[in-house]
């Protein structure tokens, strides 16, 4: 067990935020690292608050605040934001965007790429010397500011290191207000260890891998949404558009208002050829979200263009077939 003592010190002594979560005794679990993203609201390693009786967080000044109450949670990047109070430090500025280098802790690293990947969205692939492997934490550029969440796969035994850019925190800030026991009452583990393996793979873009585990996390909980939509995207990835199009409608009918799952199932029908039904979907998603209704109907009035051919005999002109 971690002396608290000693674990505050040791805090203190190497992050500019700390989560500190406790059991029912008063006895302290763990100590990781918290990032504020603003006065009052930080990013935390959503493994460390499940089963806590109780968290607080140590900041650069040597205070301690109490967890309040979670903000936002975003299970599929394995954070979660906790509100302490705005007397709180505000933490360091935020970077516009993802650059070359990034710092965890006061380990330096290499941004190898930084792209889209499935339906999670961007995630930066980021490289440290063998000797220096730092844990999940913030991620900093090089002039100190907030760049995102660094945290650490294992894909097929090699250790491998993501950047989730800070922007995708954006939409869940604030988003909830529930107490640590509440929130905690309501999570449902089974699958998550197999769905936060296969993201590893994902990234790495190991589609096989990345099937594999998520298969297994709906085995585990046939109504684990996320789960039914990610393996959408791999089997649709993979070729496999008709598997993925039930995926995709497996996520929805377990969560009617997963957006990015009414997405994609548009997408893949209009690859399939059902335009008219992913037509028909537009109007469900633009109550859930008007920013993935318009990009999807933008793909749907793009696809056209596969309906349109070289008019004969008219120098190149073009024509529509109706």
């Amino acid at each position: 067990m971690i002396k608290p003592f000693a674990a505050l010190c040791l805090a203190a002594s190497l992050h500019a935020g700390e989560l500190l979560t406790y059991d029912s005794s008063g006895a302290l679990r763990s100590a990781s690292p918290a990032a504020a993203r603003e006065a009052g609201f930080l990013l935390v390693s959503r493994a460390d608050l499940l089963g806590a009786a109780s968290a607080a967080v140590l900041d650069s000044r040597g205070a301690i605040h109490p967890v309040l109450w979670v903000s936002g949670d975003d299970p599929d990047a394995g954070v979660a934001e906790v509100f302490v109070g705005y007397q709180a430090a505000a933490g360091p500025p935020r970077a516009p965007e993802i650059g070359k280098t990034v710092r965890c802790g006061a380990a330096a690293g290499a941004v190898r790429y930084v792209k889209e990947s499935g339906v999670f969205g961007w995630i930066a692939r980021l490289e440290f010397p063998p000797d220096s492997q730092p844990a999940p934490g913030a991620l900093l550029d090089e002039h100190g500011r907030l760049l995102g969440w660094h945290t650490v796969k294992t894909v097929d035994g090699q250790t491998m290191h993501f950047g989730i850019p800070v922007a995708r925190f954006d939409a869940m800030h604030a988003s909830l207000r529930l107490g640590l026991a509440d929130w905690n009452a309501r999570q449902d583990l089974r699958g998550e260890a197999e769905l936060q393996r296969a993201l590893g793979h994902l990234w790495a873009e190991d589609f096989d891998g990345a099937r594999f585990y998520l298969n297994q996390a709906v085995q585990a909980r046939p109504s684990h949404a996320r789960a039914w939509l990610h393996l959408g995207f791999v089997e649709g990835k993979t070729g496999h558009t008709r598997r993925g199009i039930e995926c995709y409608e497996a996520a929805i009918r377990h969560d009617p208002g997963l957006a990015p799952a009414w997405y994609h199932l548009g997408f893949a029908l209009v690859m399939a050829g059902e335009a008219d039904r992913a037509r028909g979907l537009c109007e469900k998603l633009e109550k859930l979200d008007a920013a993935l209704a318009s990009r999807l109907r933008t793909f749907i009035e793009l696809s056209h263009v596969d309906m349109v051919e070289k008019e004969a005999g008219r120098g190149g002109g073009l024509r529509h077939k109706h």
